[in-house]
């Protein structure tokens, strides 16, 4: 049996990557989870989860929390990092309402960062740092700013002082994973592969949902792991000497050149202490590369293979283990570790940014700036309840938004286009305007709340203004699917959801009155929103009414009613009564047994099966089933069904159905 080729050992090698990587990063991240500082930061409302900076350029983002614009620049992260929820795409847009009342706190800087970051993007970095030191000289702790000036040093390969600023924002806001990222990138790039994949990890371990951070561990451990295919081709030339059936591949093990590897280790921890930095690249070194593919064929562990990493950590044993967390883990001067390696928490201080700091360390500071027309809704002109925010920045209480949308898939404000927006139905809450009123307008907001129940509860009532959709003729029983599209229906049906009571009533329309004097209520059982916003409606038919009273809301009509129920008969009735009742099912088993069979397939499959007899005739309050599901399928005219919709007698109703079978027999005789 020949050997594989080189070729063949090179697509193998490639096939067991994902399979290598997973595990042994996984294993990393254990091991180095339980060296990393997590620090408590001072619960602040105006301080950004990302960075900790206070919200000078907020930006509401799809899940509903609010981050900084600097903090989204890039496009790094993909899900929150405090719900894990999806964060949505670009553009994304300053929140107005947010960005007013940052001004209203610390005047004309909400576009500072934005205007250094176009700089940057721009290539203008000599502009840019200019623009920086200028707005350092105000405001000395903007760490945002000194993460912007790494970049501008970076991008003038001003490496030292590039490091000097993201060390000291790491130093004021230790649980930033985008700095640690950054650092890590600029470390990758230097060539300082070890340091570089410590700070990858640190990013990863403060946050599991970085997935550049992830990519990039692994594109370093593959460089570890596997060499390039120029340097397999050649040693492969090597092996190829010797046959290797079946021969597993050797995952690559941390340790086992433990000299070499020791010397990295006392080369990144001495630039750490301030010792003058050496030139040695690791990513460019052949040797290495040569080294770590002997590795994975080395003569002692031929027999694991790739089962060690699938089936165990990579550094189970101790020696190993330790080897990997002194180079994995952070110095003495980064980390302090418990004795019983869990996460030690240290409190941070109370100030954070500068200019900013008595904003966020002090609630009362922000207390005397805030009013209530900061949080004014500009539909309804109240004070928000449920402030969402939209794509395009501006905020609404959501059902003043929703209704809006009932009319036109544009912002009430800038006009922008909000089809897509419309389409996900996730209005999430803007948790940040409604902390902050909550925290700073307690007693507006409670009368807010009281206000809004007592609109709910008068929806809830379903004898007094109850909505009614003015469309067709409805039946107990009876299924009555509908196609809602008018905006009054929209907001009729998700009242009618969101109150609990998911009914209303149904009639047809009358030239003089609007309405008929009798109709019937709905039940809905399901809704299926559309993506332009139209719906449809699954309900089916519940109790019959009258109407005593006509009134209009928001576009819709509405009714005070009254319901009615069948007039129960004595004994000595109910037993004429049966035999009329079977008669008659007899009779209309009879008439739909002779329709032509197109006829009866569409029935069947609007209607449903005729309902079965019943033995108890007057046990339910709108008589047997079977009479209203043979009504709604008879083609008579509305007005005749809703004579006999009104009907209190099951016998009356019972010889009006048999009067209109009579006449349709004759016709299905000729």
């Amino acid at each position: 049996m020949s050997s594989p080729g080189p070729c063949a050992l090179i697509d193998s090698l490639n096939m067991s990557r994902p399979l290598q990587l997973e595990p042994l990063l996984e294993c990393l991240l254990r091991q180095y989870r339980g060296s990393v500082v997590v620090r408590e930061e001072p619960q602040c409302v105006l301080r950004c989860p990302g960075c900790g900076g206070f919200l000078r350029d907020p930006v509401t983002v799809q899940c509903g929390h609010t981050y900084c614009w600097p903090c989204l620049r890039g496009e790094r992260r993909k899900r929150c990092r405090l719900c894990k929820g999806d964060m949505g795409h670009p553009p994304r847009r300053t929140c107005v309402q947010l960005r007013q009342l940052a001004d209203k706190c610390v005047p004309g800087k909400s576009w500072q960062h934005r205007d250094i970051a176009e700089l940057l993007e721009a290539g203008e970095h000599q502009e840019a740092l200019a623009r920086i030191r200028s707005a350092i000289d105000t405001d000395a702790n903007d760490l945002i700013l000194r993460v912007y000036r790494a970049e501008s040093h970076a991008a003038l390969f001003e490496y030292g002082k590039a490091h000097e600023d993201l060390d000291y924002a790491l130093s004021k806001q230790p649980n930033w994973p985008e700095v640690y990222f950054r650092k890590a990138k600029l470390l990758q790039e230097t060539g300082n592969l070890y340091q570089s994949l410590r700070f990858y990890l640190q990013c990863l371990a403060l946050d599991e949902e970085f997935t550049s951070a992830r990519n990039e561990i692994e594109k370093i451990l593959r460089d570890f792991l596997f060499p390039v295919p120029e340097t397999v081709e050649g040693i492969l030339k090597d092996l190829e000497i010797k046959p290797l059936p079946n021969l597993p591949l050797k995952p690559f093990v941390l340790g086992s050149d433990r000299k070499e590897m020791t010397n990295h280790l006392h080369t990144s921890l001495e630039q750490d202490a301030g010792t003058p930095k050496q030139e040695k690249s690791l990513i460019n070194s052949g040797l290495q590369r040569t080294q770590s593919v002997h590795v994975l064929h080395c003569e002692e562990k031929t027999e694991e293979g790739l089962k060690r990493v699938a089936s165990e950590p990579l550094l189970s044993s101790h020696e190993n283990g330790m080897l990997l967390k002194r180079k994995l883990s952070l110095s003495d001067q980064d980390v302090n570790v418990c004795d019983d390696g869990r996460k030690k928490h240290l409190r941070h201080g109370e100030t954070f940014v500068g200019g900013s700091s008595s904003l966020i360390a002090d609630p009362s500071v922000l207390r005397k700036l805030i009013d209530g027309s900061d949080f004014e809704c500009s539909l309804c002109i109240r004070l928000f309840y449920e402030p969402v925010t939209t794509p395009c920045g501006h905020t609404f209480c959501k059902k003043c938004l929703e209704r809006c949308l009932d009319h036109t898939p544009q912002c009430p404000l800038c006009k922008q286009s909000l089809t897509e927006y419309l389409s996900r139905r996730t209005y999430n809450v803007t948790t940040l305007l409604e902390d902050l009123i909550k925290q700073y307008l307690p007693e507006e907001l409670s009368e807010r709340k009281r206000v809004h129940e007592e609109e709910k509860n008068e929806l809830s009532d379903l004898t007094k203004n109850v909505p009614m959709f003015v469309c067709t003729m409805a039946y107990p029983t009876v299924p009555c699917p509908l196609h809602v599209f008018e905006p009054r229906y929209r907001l009729m049906i998700r009242r009618c959801m969101e109150t609990g009571t998911k009914q209303f009533g149904m009639c047809i329309s009358d030239p003089e009155k609007g309405f008929a004097d009798y109709g019937c209520m709905l039940q809905i059982r399901n809704v299926h929103f559309l993506p332009d916003g139209r719906s449809v409606v699954d309900t089916i038919g519940g109790k019959r009414f009258r109407v005593l009273h006509r009134g209009m809301r928001d576009g819709y009509c509405t009714a005070d009613i009254e319901y009615l129920t069948d007039t129960q008969v004595d004994e000595e009735e109910l037993q004429q009564l049966r035999e009329l009742h079977n008669a008659v099912y007899a009779q209309a088993c009879r008439w739909f047994q002779n329709l032509r069979y197109r006829f009866r397939s569409q029935i069947l499959h609007h209607f449903g099966s005729m309902p079965e007899r019943e033995d108890n005739i007057q046990v339910a309050p709108s008589g047997p089933a079977w009479c209203w599901w043979l009504l709604a399928v008879l083609p008579v005219d509305p007005r005749y069904q809703l004579s006999v919709l009104s009907m209190r007698s099951l016998k009356d109703r019972l010889l009006k159905i048999q009067h209109i079978l009579t006449y349709f027999s004759r016709d299905q005789s000729k």
